[in-house]
């Protein structure tokens, strides 16, 4: 049978699988690294069954290269595979500096006749900050903070994938259903509530493993949501353009979770309450979502 095309009463279904299935991808390459270059097999010097020497970390920059040269082969099916949208003939050309000016046009644009959907790229460019410090600095909390090693970092890297991405499918079901804002919110009470778990838990390892996968829980929802969420919203026609803006918009505050981070660390001196700034950035994200008005995004 051929598989049910995308629309939108169930884009929020096909939004949480296609993420979900990033999720796997991720356990099945980290378990490779594990096995092939990281993890010891009774030489502590070297590193997995292919016994690299672990001098310079030679073992991870091959784990590294391992991971670009995993990326490459399997984007190939989708540049060859995949039907391609047939291209809207360009109408005017312009250079890099007049392309600030069309941009700015853009936006005046969204201003004036799709507000909610210029809110949410600002809302969603904020909290999407906050979920990348989850991932970048969750690592370093648990190294610095709990003891983990490397390999302990990894495994537990595999287990918030495996959580992360049995919630975001699940989760693509109530975005269909209850529609996306509402799986947006909850995801972020959520990471805010387990972020400050993960401050008043002391140096236990167990509580950690508890609190940090059930970070994973929330983390995958938000992302695949966040995109329903804007397709569901985009004016016909000007997808491309929209989904172009959200990217944008997120390299645009990319500095926010390192500088908060960062800046409550060495106010403190401790590692652990760098969270506080991770935190405080789903919380301002959670904040500017909320006014967004989601009829346009759910389907009654």
């Amino acid at each position: 049978p051929q598989p049910k095309p995308e629309t939108r009463q169930n884009i929020g279904r096909v939004s949480g699988f296609g993420w979900g299935m990033g999720y796997v991808g991720g356990i099945v390459l980290l378990l490779l690294l594990l096995v092939l270059f990281i993890q010891s097999f009774g030489d502590p010097d070297a590193g997995g069954l292919l016994a690299v020497t672990k001098e310079g970390g030679l073992n991870i920059r091959l784990a590294v290269l391992a991971s670009a040269v995993w990326f490459g082969v399997f984007a190939i099916p989708v540049l060859l595979r995949v039907p391609e949208i047939p291209a809207q003939r360009r109408r005017v050309r312009v250079g890099f500096f007049r392309s600030y000016a069309v941009l700015w046009g853009t936006l005046r644009s969204l201003w004036r006749d799709s507000r909610p959907v210029l809110l949410f790229l600002i809302a969603s460019a904020v909290f999407r900050d906050g979920l990348t410090g989850v991932f970048t600095f969750g690592a370093i909390i648990a190294a610095q903070v709990f003891g983990f090693t490397s390999t302990q970092v990894l495994y537990f890297a595999v287990a918030a994938n495996v959580v992360a991405g049995i919630s975001t499918i699940f989760a693509g079901r109530l975005d269909d259903r209850f529609g996306p804002k509402r799986v947006i919110v909850a995801s972020l009470i959520g990471l805010i509530v387990m972020g400050g778990v993960i401050l008043v838990i002391g140096t236990s390892v167990p509580l950690f493993w508890i609190a940090g996968l059930s970070l994973g829980l929330f983390v995958g929802p938000v992302q695949s949501a966040s995109r329903s969420f804007l397709a569901r919203m985009a004016p016909e026609g000007r997808e491309g353009e929209i989904f172009g803006l959200y990217a944008t918009t997120g390299r645009a505050v990319s500095f926010l979770a390192p500088g908060l981070f960062a800046l409550f660390v060495g106010l403190t001196g401790d590692t652990r309450l760098g969270i506080l700034g991770i935190v405080a950035i789903l919380l301002a994200g959670l904040v500017l979502l909320l006014p967004v008005k989601a009829e346009a995004a759910v389907i009654r």
